[in-house]
């Protein structure tokens, strides 16, 4: 049965009061039992769209097969309170954290049924809740398995801001002087190894952001016994293409389908 979609702007907080903004997508009809969930982690400098909105299309295409999900802008990004020179990756995996217990808050959400989706930094973000939060499926797209490596971009990406002591830019963003510290107090490689259920992973193989050997390295790092590893030949970073773009949804879709 294909579903409608009913989409409703939602408003919570992060576990130090600001407001996060996002967007719900419901089934309609709801379907006779809870409904599963997914929760979508967006990139770095990235919002709940993401590019060519293949976020809205992802979230689109579950409601339509009965899967609900949740897409929200972390702190400091889109709409949600804070600027992005407050961004830390702990505080977006904090973020995540109470994204997640929103939607299993909701209506008609089988909370033992909710899944992660992440995109490159939201990716890491993914794998580094998927076993606190206990995710039911988890699925990572160009995600970065190692974040000195997001470490070294950024040293070798910033520009100095004219007129302000000290502070960096990157793409025209301000961040947080502190932020290359903090991403190596993750570890999401570590963090997947301890993740028992369903992992995917998909990327890119010509990603000029994120090597595909971190795809390959989270592969074997993952400790789920159901666990696929799929390179899209010859996609970009975000799969900036309608073909790419369909696979890789369509792949989620199955993966969701089949594990939640």
């Amino acid at each position: 049965m294909k579903h409608a979609v009913i989409e409703r702007f939602v408003e919570f907080p992060n576990p130090a009061g600001k407001v996060l903004r996002g967007v719900l997508h419901l089934p309609t009809p709801a379907p006779k039992r809870p409904a599963a969930g997914v929760v979508l982690f967006h990139g770095f400098t990235g919002n709940r769209m993401e590019s060519h909105w293949i976020f809205v299309k992802c979230s689109r295409a579950l409601a339509q097969a009965g899967i609900a999900s949740l897409r929200f802008d972390f702190y400091g990004s889109g709409e949600s309170d804070g600027e992005f020179r407050e961004m830390t990756l702990r505080g977006e995996i904090a973020d995540g954290r109470a994204a997640v217990a929103f939607m299993r808050a909701q209506a008609g959400i089988n909370a033992e049924q909710v899944g992660l989706l992440g995109l490159s930094l939201g990716g890491t973000v993914a794998a580094a809740l998927a076993l606190p939060v206990k995710a039911k499926a988890v699925v990572l797209w160009s995600a970065v398995a190692h974040t000195a490596h997001l470490r070294e971009v950024l040293k070798k990406s910033l520009k100095k801001i004219p007129g302000k002591a000290g502070a960096r830019e990157y793409n025209a963003h301000e961040l947080n002087p502190r932020l290359g510290e903090d991403v190596l107090k993750v570890e999401p490689i570590r963090h997947l190894a301890r993740y028992k259920g369903p992992t995917l992973i998909i990327h890119p193989e010509k990603d000029q952001s994120v090597p595909v050997s971190h795809a390959r390295d989270f592969f074997r790092a993952a400790g789920a016994e159901t666990k696929e590893l799929s390179i899209i030949a010859g996609a970009d970073h975000v799969f900036t293409s309608i073909p790419w773009e369909q696979e890789v949804i369509a792949r989620t879709l199955q993966w969701f389908g089949a594990h939640l």
